[in-house]
């Protein structure tokens, strides 16, 4: 963690929470995972990029990687974010990730969906089944009301993923998040609990 300029020396702590599907396990990220992460992520650079913020310099690094460990950390321990990683079961290979952000208690009981994935596992069912996986823990362990979300007008994949796991589209936001240095429309999509 980073407090007043100094770098914390202790590890960061989350919880060990699991959640297991037919093909994916979805948890927390450690420490051990920075190896990975940081393959999974250069090789699918160049395309993450296109639906991310813009990428800090060290965006790759080991120190990036535990300054973001340790912010996940302390987001969770404050119920403001609840990050994970996705991991292909049966390899035991990470796969991509996926988060529930912005967390709003007191009358809106609501959080927003955001996600990624390998290339080489698109169209295959498998950020599906994690954001099943995730919706549940949303509404049955977190007590949310209501997921948001929203992608890009010409992000197909992430419009039918959004569908098939019961978002409605509800809107459409103009100049709504900067995506690699550009304000970028976005279409609003929200799930409640039912």
């Amino acid at each position: 963690m980073i407090w007043a300029g100094k770098k914390e020396q202790t590890k960061p702590s989350l919880p060990g929470v699991a959640l297991e599907g037919f093909r994916v396990v979805v948890r927390p990220c450690r420490d051990t995972d920075y190896s990975d992460w940081q393959r999974v992520r250069s090789r699918n650079m160049d395309r993450l990029k296109t639906f991310e913020p813009t990428w800090m310099t060290d965006a790759l690094t080991q120190d990036f990687f535990m300054r973001r460990l340790h912010r996940h950390a302390r987001d969770w321990v404050e119920d403001r974010a609840y990050c994970f990683l996705i991991f292909d079961k049966l390899e035991n290979r990470l796969i991509g990730g996926i988060n529930l952000n912005h967390i709003c208690r007191g009358a809106a009981q609501n959080a927003a969906l955001g996600y990624w994935i390998d290339e080489t596992y698109e169209g295959q069912g498998y950020m599906a089944e994690a954001g099943r996986l995730v919706i549940e823990y949303a509404f049955d362990t977190l007590k949310l009301h209501r997921i948001n979300a929203a992608c890009l007008p010409d992000n197909e994949r992430s419009k039918n993923l959004l569908t098939r796991l019961g978002f409605e589209e509800e809107g459409f936001a103009k100049n709504y998040f900067k995506i690699n240095g550009e304000w970028r429309d976005h279409i609003l999509f929200g799930l409640v609990k039912s």
